[in-house]
This record gives C-alpha cells, sequence and structure tokens, in this order.
C-alpha cells in the first residue's frame, strides 16, 4: 500500500452531471489509465474557476471528480482535456492504490503518461482565448512572450 495524505475537508462538488461519459473514457484511454471504472454520475461540472479540477477520494475507494463548467465553456473540451486527464489520474491512483495527492508517485505517473501537473489560473485562461491549451507542466509558468 502506498502512503496516503488526508483526505480532503472540503464539501463535494455540486453541478451540473456530465452526462457524455464516452469522451471521459476516451480520455482515460488516451492517456492509459486502464481499467479505470467511470460511473455515471461520477463527473460533476462546477461553477469553481480556481482550480481546472478537483478529485474527491472516500474511504470506500470510490471517488468523483468536479471540472470547472467556466473553464470548459470557455476552452472547449480540447482545452480542458489535460486537466480532466489529471483528474482521473488521481482516481485511478486512489482507486487501484489508495494514494492521492501531488507526491514522487503521482508525479511518475503523470510524467510518463504524459498528464499534465499543473494548470494555469482562470485569468490566464481567458487571455489566451477560447480554445486555447491553457496547460503546462512546470510550476510556476513561463511568462507569456511580450509581457
Amino acid at each position: 500500500m502506498l502512503p496516503t495524505q488526508s483526505l480532503p475537508s472540503w464539501p463535494a462538488p455540486k453541478g451540473v452531471l456530465l452526462s457524455d461519459l464516452t469522451w471521459v473514457n476516451d480520455v482515460a484511454e488516451k492517456y492509459q489509465l486502464d481499467g479505470l471504472e467511470i460511473p455515471a454520475g461520477s463527473i460533476v461540472l462546477e461553477r469553481i474557476s480556481a482550480t481546472g479540477g478537483r478529485c474527491f477520494c472516500y474511504p470506500d475507494g470510490s471517488w468523483l471528480i468536479g471540472l470547472s463548467h467556466p473553464r470548459l465553456q470557455r476552452s472547449g473540451r480540447r482545452g480542458i482535456e489535460g486537466i480532466l486527464a489529471h483528474e482521473l489520474l488521481h482516481a485511478w491512483l486512489w482507486s487501484r492504490h489508495r494514494y492521492q495527492g501531488h507526491g514522487a508517485v503521482f508525479e511518475g505517473h503523470a510524467s510518463v503518461r504524459g498528464i499534465p501537473r499543473w494548470c494555469s489560473a482562470f485569468g490566464e485562461v481567458v487571455r489566451l482565448g477560447p480554445q486555447q491549451l491553457a496547460l503546462f507542466d512546470t510550476w510556476p509558468p513561463a511568462p507569456l512572450p511580450g509581457r
């Protein structure tokens, strides 16, 4: 069993359920998250903008992902695919190993699969404009050209 961090204390996501699980399963397959069962009702579109997504891990091994509805509206599916992959990796690690957090295990799996470890601030998404990939793999992000 891998080490875990404490479970999140914030409330579970509230919002509209994402009904298109075909897209979610395609993303899981693309990023080699084999064997991750994605039940209906496991992805919620929230009215959050401080983060692109959150994964809630529960003691029984289940999980729930909240994605930023404003980011989805602004950037489209292509623009938040990396965020979804990031949250699905959290779900995959939790369901298989009860591992949670952004530690070395997460970093290793993210690196091998090409999953972003960080996403840009929502203000940056707005500046980049719609349909732009607003993801990067280093922290802090490099400044935009000309700024």
